[in-house]
């Protein structure tokens, strides 16, 4: 197996500036906070960001649809009115299918006053936990509201004022209350069955998120599998798949393959590896199902052999 950059695949982007560099999508205003409304991003913005992680939070809020968000364990599709939400660590990357308008917001755990460690800190800012839904869908009333804070915050951070920043430290708690307001009627308003479905959905995420891996040379046992998964919730495979497909739309089979062709893709794109490689890594045994599968990935990354 080759041995060429292969130690770190998804990359850690330590500091804002560099998330604003790597994706091309304009200057960062602060390494501590910076806001900006999405439609006025660089025309030079990637269109696919592969797999990374960053050191900061990150709330982006859409009015309208036109983003994907390819995680590890699942892809969501935004709609109009809601909220994206990522926190220091989050394995995640994204396609951007149309124009989208919002506001991309981010900051630190120091400039925002959180701790992550504290007893108080699921209770208080619950949609920044690993096990939460990473989105929040708006009535338009509620996106209203969001959205006036955020023009506040965006009009504070472009003054001239010496002590903005100052002002926007009590903005961001703000916004952040408010959140956590229209989160938890979120989660008033599903009903006994919803929260068990959603439940057992942290739990199916939590064990296939545990056959991801960090560094290529890290050799997986076996693939992933319905039965393997399902052996660990203490389900049947079929039961697993019926609940799944009930919560998602989709199979447990269809989320697996979906995470692992979102590593195989991530593996091209940092590492100089090559498909027959990766498909050993992913515990891939059949080479022409994971050239089906996998197809987009060698589109997508046409200056690699296939």
């Amino acid at each position: 197996m080759s041995k060429k950059n292969t130690q770190v695949y998804i990359p850690w982007l330590g500091k804002i500036s560099d998330f604003f560099d790597t994706f091309r999508i304009g200057k960062a205003e602060n390494n501590s906070f910076t806001i900006m409304r999405m439609e006025d991003q660089a025309d030079g913005k990637l269109l696919f960001m592969p797999l990374f992680r960053g050191n900061f939070f990150r709330l982006v809020i859409c009015k309208t649809s036109g983003l994907r968000f390819l995680l590890p364990d699942e892809t969501v599709n935004t709609s109009s009115n809601c909220i994206y939400f990522a926190y220091p660590g989050k394995i995640e990357s994204w396609q951007r299918v149309e124009t989208i308008y919002g506001y991309l917001i981010c900051f630190t755990h120091e400039f925002a006053g959180i701790d992550q460690l504290k007893p108080m800190f699921e209770k208080d800012l619950p949609f920044f936990m690993n096990s939460a839904n990473s989105i929040l869908r708006l009535s338009q009333e509620d996106m209203d509201t969001i959205g006036q804070t955020a023009e506040t915050l965006l009009s504070e951070m472009k003054s001239s004022h010496t002590d903005n920043f100052k002002m926007i430290q009590p903005l961001l708690k703000v916004l952040l209350i408010n959140i956590r307001r229209l989160y938890y009627k979120d989660k008033e308003a599903k009903t006994d069955f919803q929260l068990k479905q959603a439940a057992l959905m942290v739990r199916f995420r939590k064990v296939l998120n545990a056959y991801s891996i960090d560094t290529p040379n890290k050799i997986k046992e076996h693939k992933p599998t319905v039965k393997n998964i399902a052996d660990e919730l203490h389900l049947t495979p079929s039961h697993l798949n019926f609940l799944v497909k009930k919560y998602t739309g989709h199979t447990a089979l269809y989320h697996i393959n979906e995470k692992l062709l979102l590593e195989a893709k991530s593996l091209l794109t940092h590492t100089d590896l090559q498909v027959s490689e990766i498909a050993s890594l992913l515990k891939f045994n059949e080479a022409t199902y994971f050239h089906q599968g996998g197809l987009f990935v060698c589109n997508f990354h046409l200056q690699r052999s296939c």
